[in-house]
Parts: C-alpha cells; structure tokens; sequence
C-alpha cells in the first residue's frame, strides 16, 4: 500500500513514511493476526494460570489498541515527543506480554510445553523481524522485550536445574539465535529503506519527466497556434487551388502535431495501454488522401513511385478515430520508404465484409525477415539496416488498430513486405461538421469579443478566427489593460489566457467579478497553452465559465462560445 507521503528524503519526511507504511502493514496483517494470538493464549492457559494468562492478554490488547490510535494519526506523532514514546513504550508492552507466557511456559517438565514455547517465540520473533521491521524503533522496541524474556527465563531456568556449563551453552545458543534474529530485523529494514529510496527515485525521475514534457507541450503550443491560425484564415481567402491544396497539407500536419501534444501530456494513458479513442464523423477517402499526399515529397526525394488506390466503395461518411486512423497511416508509410531504397511504395484501401476498412501496405523494399515477424510489433525492435528510428511506429500502430477494433499484421510477400491495416467503419449518423474551410461554424455579428494576451501572435491567431465568424474584436496584452477596457466597453464574451506577466488569468477574472457585482456576469473563457486534466478542472473550479486549450481551431472556439452566445450557427 503506498503510503501517504510526499517523496522528498528529508529526515522529517522519511519519518512520516516509515510510521504510514508501519501502520498500513499491522492494519493489513491484523485479522491473521488476532486469531493466531488469541489461539497462542488459550493454549497458554493449559499450561499455565487462566488469571495470568488473562492479564497478559488483556496488557497485550490494550497496549496495541492505544498504538494504533496513535498511529492513526501521524502528524501529532512527529511533532509531540511525548505521544511517539507512549507508541515505543506500547509496543514494548505488547511484546512483553506476548513473549513472557512462553518463557514460563519453558520451565515446565513437559516436552510438548517445550516444543510450545519454542515455537511461540519463534512465530513472534518472526512477526517483529517482518511485520515491526518498517519503523526500526518500533521492531527495537519489541526485540528488545523478547531478549530480555528469553535471556531472563533462560537464566533462571538453568541456575535452578543444572550446571555452570549447561548454562553457558545454553546462553551461548540463545544468544545466536537473537542475533540471527536482529540481524535478520535490521537487514529487512534495510531492504525497506533501499526499496522506498529507488521507488521515490523512479517516481522523481516520472515527475521530472512529466514537468518536462508539460513544459515543452506549453512552449509549443504557442508557436503551433500561430501556424494553425494563419493557416485557417488564409483557407477562407479565395485562393487558387494549388496554394489551397498546400495549405490544406499544412494545416493537418499541424493539427496532427497538436494531437500528438495532447497524447503526450495523457502519459498514464500511454504507459498503462489506455490509448484514448474517440470516434467521430470522418471521411475516410479524405483522410487517407492527406495522409498519404504528406509523404510525396519524401517519395519524390528518394525516386520512389507512391501510389495510392481508393476502391469507389468507400463511404462518405464514417464513424471512426480520424486521427489515430491517420497516425496509423503514417506510421506504416514512413516504415515502408524508410526501408525502400528503390522501386515503389502502394497503398490499397478497399472495403471488406463486416463493415471493415482494410488497408494495404505494399513496398518493394529489403522485407522482413522470417524470424522477425513477430519481433517487430515489439517496442523498440527496429527492422534490418542501421535505418534511424525509435522502433516503436508498428507497435504503435498495431495497438491504436486494436484499440479501434481492427487489427495490424504481417501478410506474406515474395518481395519487399506487406503490411494489412483494419479498421471497423460504421456508418455515421451526423454529417462531417463544418470548418473554416467550408461553412462558418458560428456567426457572432454585432458580437464585441475582448481577447487577452500577453503573446501577440495567440491574440492575432484569435481574433482572426472571431473577425472569421463576424465578430468585433478589442485585444488586451494584460489583465490591467483588459480590466481598464472593460470598464468602457462590455464585450459578449472574453477569452482570458491564464499566464501572463502581472494580473494571471485567475486574479484577473476574480477583479472582473468584483468591478461587475451588480451587473451580468460576461462569460470569461480560459484560452491557455495548460492543457492537463488538473489544469481544466481548476480552472472551471476558479469560475471561468470554459475552457479551450491552445493551438486554437474553429470548431473548438465556436463550441466554447456558441452556449454563451444566442447565435445561430
């Protein structure tokens, strides 16, 4: 059970782990436990008085019931002294208690008390070595009790009942055993400390990698706005179609870019499998066309011929993951030109019975050699050649067309290789939704929309797509400056970034609120490049009234506004 602690390895902090992680342990064993000393107890009293016994029992209860209420609570516990000794004193007490009715028990003249008592004190040394050995003063605390019962009643037993050197050799082999046994306690809360540091290493290390790459997905973010906005508004310019087909090329690699800072962010979900699909209306002829049209280029470089043929039985419209269909894609054609030098790359896309698209990958390059076939679906496992890459595009790839329902696989080829990629189409309900390269998705005239940001490019990018659907725009490089034009202006709505120089996001909607207390609230948005789950659920929390992550698109503006604003779209 992981304890609830931070990771930091200050002494205070390890303190507090080593007692949760003590506590969860006696809480977890505790059922077993309980039978098995309340069975040593009855046995006990065969052998020994019922009244003895009893308060033995009863010392034994009671001092484990006020450790553990103290336990419950650890913060107390590290800064009063006075409760962590009553928990030591405690848990010598328990101890005692359990280890006294064996050492008594051992002066009998009976060989099955004996073998009791041998017995009972083995099952409890063997609980404190494993059980009491997380918190160390704790395992001392109940070790101690048991060396000084068994070095004790040793000591009488053999004063009264023979000789100096029976003595001596009896001691010599209790003490053995004690130190084997405290030895054996030290040694497994070594193995405690070495475990927790390497688990809070690896953890850290996560972490770090995590801030890293949230950082990075930020950063980006704002450049890759810039690209996707410009690129939307020159698509709703009447352009020729040459520059229009370019621009298209360019706006869905940059939107497949944004997916992919997505993905990264979600890295539970990578690491664990858990993929994310989300099936949407798509048109798979368009999809694969893109697709395939990025990598031309490429082709041509490398005086590959790249074909691509379309059966006519393709739907229009499908329900499917249009982006992980692509990255499959994608991932299969950059495999197969990386490994054809010469000759031709063939992509086929036909339907198939059951409402299945299959997809085939055919190359005229070196191949997969048999005793790879299944190695390449490996992480990591690249093909033959010192060709770069990660050797994880298949392994991807296989698992997205899984994930949607379909499937990846080898198919066999006397020459170059053959890739078959299947995916479910079912038929869509709702038509493709519209973009900024066909019809409007919002239409905000006679709409006064203030945009804030302290990045120049994000408030262009925003306010091209607003000014798009025919909105009036007012831009603000601060929450100072929003705030002073607000109280001159009163715009439908505000799209707020979250990070800015000065007045944050949050501080600014918070001074908004209070200047507008008897007036209608204006729907305030976050517009932010903090595109983490823990970072939308904050924020909604704060009172923003939505939340659109950078870069931008259409669509995803119009939804955040079309149910703040009477419009039609």
């Amino acid at each position: 059970m992981r304890p609830e602690s931070d990771l930091s390895s200050s002494p205070q902090d390890l303190l507090r782990h080593d007692l949760l992680s003590q506590r969860n342990m006696l809480n977890a064993e505790a059922p077993v436990r309980l039978v098995a000393v309340t069975l040593a107890y009855a046995i006990s009293a065969g052998f020994l008085p019922p009244a003895f016994v009893i308060i033995c029992a009863a010392t034994n209860l009671i001092a484990e019931i006020v450790a553990n209420r103290l336990l419950r609570h650890v913060e107390p516990l590290l800064r009063g002294k006075s409760r962590y000794r009553v928990v030591l004193a405690c848990t010598f007490a328990h101890e005692l208690c359990f280890a006294l009715p064996p050492g008594l028990i051992w002066h009998l003249d009976d060989p099955m008390a004996k073998a009791f008592a041998v017995g009972m004190t083995a099952a409890n040394m063997m609980h404190i070595a494993l059980v009491r050995s997380i918190h160390l003063p704790m395992g001392i605390a109940g070790a101690f009790a048991v060396w000084i019962v068994v070095l004790t009643t040793n000591t009488l037993y053999w004063l009264s009942n023979g000789t100096w050197l029976e003595f001596a050799g009896a001691t010599l082999c209790a003490l053995i055993g004690l130190g084997y046994f405290t030895s054996a306690l030290l040694s497994n809360n070594r193995l405690h400390r070495e475990t927790y540091a390497g688990w809070a290493e690896a953890i850290s290390a996560n972490s770090a990698k995590d801030r890293f790459l949230a950082q990075m997905s930020h950063e980006l973010r704002t450049p890759l706005n810039a690209i996707l906005g410009m690129g939307h508004a020159e698509l709703a310019r009447k352009i020729d179609p040459l520059s229009r087909s370019r621009l298209e090329l360019l706006v869905e690699s940059a939107s497949g870019l944004g997916v992919l800072l997505d993905d990264i962010l979600d890295l539970s979900a990578v690491q664990e499998g858990r993929l994310p699909i989300r099936p949407e209306t798509i048109n798979p002829a368009a999809i694969l066309t893109t697709s395939v049209a990025l990598f031309r280029a490429q082709a041509d470089a490398a005086r590959l011929h790249l074909d691509l043929d379309l059966d006519q039985n393709l739907p229009a419209r499908a329900l499917a993951d249009g982006r992980r269909l692509r990255q499959c894609v994608t991932n299969i054609l950059s495999n197969a030109l990386k490994y054809t030098s010469q000759g031709s790359v063939r992509v086929q896309a036909r339907m198939v019975s059951g409402g299945l698209l299959q997809v085939d990958f055919e190359d005229t390059g070196e191949g997969v050699p048999e005793g790879m076939h299944d190695a390449i679906f490996e992480p990591f496992q690249r093909g033959p050649g010192s060709q770069p890459g990660s050797g994880l595009g298949l392994t991807i790839s296989r698992t997205l067309a899984r994930r949607m329902g379909g499937d990846l696989v080898l198919l066999p080829s006397l020459a170059g290789a053959r890739f078959r990629l299947t995916v479910p189409l079912p038929p869509a309900q709702q038509p493709e939704p519209a973009t900024a390269l066909g019809v409007l998705p919002l239409n905000l005239r006679g709409h006064l929309i203030l945009v804030v940001d302290d990045i120049a490019s994000n408030r262009l990018v925003a306010a091209t797509y607003l000014r798009l659907f025919g909105a009036d725009v007012e831009e603000a490089a601060s929450g100072e400056a929003a705030l002073r034009l607000v109280d001159t202006k009163t715009p439908s709505a505000i799209l707020l970034d979250m990070n800015m120089p000065g007045l944050s996001g949050v501080e600014t909607l918070r001074r908004l609120r209070e200047v507008q207390q008897d007036a209608p609230p204006i729907p305030v948005i976050a517009m932010t490049a903090d595109a983490t789950e823990n970072h939308r659920k904050a924020y909604l929390a704060a009172g923003l009234d939505g939340y659109i992550t950078k870069p931008l698109s259409p669509e995803q503006l119009a939804s955040a506004l079309r149910p703040h604003l009477e419009m039609l779209s």
